[in-house]
């Protein structure tokens, strides 16, 4: 193309609206590296070096947030020297990178640089505030101390900005947090800077709070009696000496809120009391206009028990207007507080045509202590294997460890060819496996291996690891010509760090968990830039829920690409049309994502966590893990601001316009389709 073609082609995008560098190869070619460096967990030195001193702002961005998601603390001096940086944004990035690697040498750097004189984003110095919460130590403890007391040298409008998060972010130093400033900042004239104090001051479980925990509770605005209503729980007020009269009055009274998600929090928090005497005042939120106060209302009855409580609970069954959701709660109330109840109730779930049910029903009967192993063998005799699955780990849960009839049905059921049954028979021979179940557990890995079924062959690993620290000659047991494969290095990372935590010799024949093996060529990689990093505006997609409406959701791209990636990847193959939303905890999350229905369900392929800048301070998507790095397919959204949940959880996602089907939805409802 000559140069005249190329400046008019420029013209023309940039009419569009497209921004030139999502034309520009050069930017391509650097953020791709970067892209794949941390997809695979590989910490390269001069590749960060080079990419942190790049002319574009996005290269070094992006630089600095793959440093900290790596985890390599080598990668500490870099994002020192990058604090340095004249964009204001790139370090933002940095400070939010140093908080992910959680590096004490990275402490003194971040309170200098505070304390430049140089300007600073809002943004920036917030992350700086939450870098440091992170860390921890005393130093950092101190400094956060003196700057919400009295500005720990800081300039009024720095301090002012740094607050906020401080005050957020003060739970994560534990004993080191300064109660006395908290206790202070929770009467002040800002609702933000309130509820985030006593935010900190719940998580903490602060004795000294509970005067300003139960004056939270009449206070103006909702987020802080919500927050506060979440934190009074029995263990709570023990601890602060609060009146156990006192403390109940406030729940009850919280009861009556007009916001749902305090009526929530206040009948979660009543529930740990189990007092018979708060069921009278609870009975009238089973016909609350919320759904989802409807159900928390079916747990907390079961909690505090009593002839009253318990009785509506059963009565829940029988009632029209009661939801999947509240039958499923109050099956699980009786299960834990009464026996003659539930066994009558169970017996026709047990029967249900509907799995949901019948796996319901061997839940309540695990929950039950001594439980009768006949329903168990009935569950695993049942045609459908979740049942099955299902059926193995209630057994497990009802019985003694060690009982000899669940690990005699955990034996016959290691050569399953489902992978949910097999990784259930597995879990029920942890810690009790013998060296003859040896050849048993190393079939049920190599099955795992042929279907990709991680979750099976983590729980096989486990078994063979405690099997070799119990039993010496395992090891050589292992190198005997028909079990040699297992010492083949697994392709999956994973698998490999497990070998570095619980099996180092192990680990020595395997080699290092990273770089991890995607399977990615760069040119893939290079794709993804182009679409998500480089992207005009972020893609959207719609959830239509059936009989509730939509919920529209902004994807993150530029924060976290692959996630968005693969989450439109299952989108385009219409995996979550049909599904049900599986588990819905009231005013905390609705996920989705498991076409089993159960909560054990996946893809069969994991991908890398992208922790963001993002907060869970309002509806947001994130991915649900089983431990880092496991995303697969499963995804949730948030239903109330969840600070805890930021650093360890992907955000991808939040809701644009109306909020109202996302709070409508129970769980058991049906997702009709997700589209573009």
């Amino acid at each position: 193309m000559t140069a005249a073609r190329l400046l008019c082609a420029l013209v023309v995008l940039v009419a569009a609206g497209a921004p030139l560098a999502a034309q520009d190869p050069a930017t391509v070619e650097a953020l791709a590296p970067l892209l794949m460096a941390g997809d695979r967990r590989a910490f390269d030195e001069a590749l960060f070096s080079r990419s942190l001193l790049s002319p574009e702002s996005t290269v070094r961005r992006t630089a600095a947030v793959t440093v900290g998601r790596i985890g390599d603390r080598r990668g500490t001096p870099l994002l020192i020297a990058a604090l340095k940086d004249p964009d204001r944004n790139v370090v933002a990035d940095v400070f939010f990178a140093l908080g992910l690697l959680q590096d004490s040498i990275a402490i003194d750097p971040i309170i200098s640089r505070l304390r430049d004189a140089d300007s600073l984003s809002v943004d920036a110095i917030g992350e700086a505030a939450s870098a440091l919460a992170k860390i921890g130590g005393a130093n950092a403890a101190r400094f956060l101390a003196d700057a919400l007391a009295s500005g720990g040298g800081l300039s009024r409008v720095r301090r002012e900005a740094l607050v906020p998060n401080a005050l957020l972010e003060s739970w994560r130093l534990g004993p080191r947090a300064p109660i006395p400033t908290l206790l202070q900042f929770a009467s002040d004239t800002s609702v933000d800077l309130r509820w985030r104090a006593v935010y900190s001051l719940g998580r903490l479980r602060a004795p000294t709070a509970g005067t300003v925990m139960l004056r939270a509770m009449r206070d103006q605005d909702a987020i802080v009696r919500e927050t506060a209503a979440k934190a009074l729980t029995r263990a709570f007020a023990d601890s602060a000496q609060l009146p156990a009269k006192t403390v109940t009055g406030e729940l009850v009274r919280g009861f009556d809120d007009e916001r749902p998600g305090v009526r929530v929090n206040a009948l979660a928090a009543a529930a740990t009391w189990r007092d018979s005497l708060l069921a009278p005042r609870a009975l009238r939120l089973l016909s609350d206009p919320d759904p989802n106060v409807r159900v928390q209302a079916v747990t907390t009855l079961g909690e505090l028990r009593g002839t009253a409580a318990l009785t509506a609970v059963e009565a829940v069954f029988d009632r029209r207007d009661a939801s999947w959701a509240m039958r499923r709660a109050a099956l699980a109330a009786l299960a834990r507080s009464d026996s003659s109840r539930f066994v009558r109730r169970a017996a026709s779930w047990s029967a249900s045509a509907d799995i949901r049910e019948r796996i319901a029903a061997l839940d309540g009967w695990g929950a039950r202590k001594p439980s009768d192993v006949a329903v168990f063998r009935a569950g695993l005799a049942d045609v459908d294997p979740r049942v099955q699955a299902a059926a193995l780990t209630a057994w497990r849960a009802a019985r003694p460890a060690g009982d000899s009839g669940v690990l005699a049905a955990g034996r016959e059921r290691l050569k399953s060819r489902d992978a949910d049954i097999r990784a259930a028979a597995l879990e029920t021979l942890q810690g009790k496996a013998t060296l003859d179940d040896l050849d048993d557990v190393l079939a049920a890995w190599r099955l795992g291996a042929s279907d990709g079924e991680l979750d099976a062959r983590l729980a096989a690993f486990g078994i063979l690891a405690d099997l070799a620290k119990r039993f010496p000659e395992v090891i050589d047991r292992l190198t005997d010509p028909s079990r040699r494969s297992f010492f083949d290095r697994p392709g999956d990372g994973l698998l490999r760090r497990a070998a570095e935590t619980e099996w180092p010799a192990l680990a020595e024949r395997w080699g290092p968990s990273r770089p991890f093996e995607t399977g990615r060529t760069m040119e893939d990689y290079r794709g993804v830039v182009r679409t998500f990093l480089l992207a005009k505006e972020n893609p959207r997609v719609v959830v239509e829920v059936e009989g509730k409406g939509s919920i529209e959701i902004e994807l993150l791209a530029r924060e976290a690409p692959l996630t968005v990636a693969n989450f439109l990847r299952l989108v385009d193959r219409h995996y979550f049309d049909g599904n049900r939303w599986h588990r819905v905890v009231p005013n905390f999350v609705v996920q989705d994502g498991d076409r089993t229905g159960t909560g054990n369900g996946g893809p069969g392929w994991s991908i890398r966590d992208e922790i963001t800048r993002q907060r869970y301070s309002v509806p947001m998507l994130g991915m649900a893990l089983s431990g880092p790095d496991t995303g697969g397919s499963q995804w949730f959204i948030t239903l109330s601001a969840q600070p805890h949940l930021d650093g360890r959880y992907t955000i991808f996602g939040r809701i644009v316009g109306s909020y109202g089907t996302l709070y409508r939805i129970v769980q058991g409802d049906v997702i009709r389709s997700i589209h573009r």
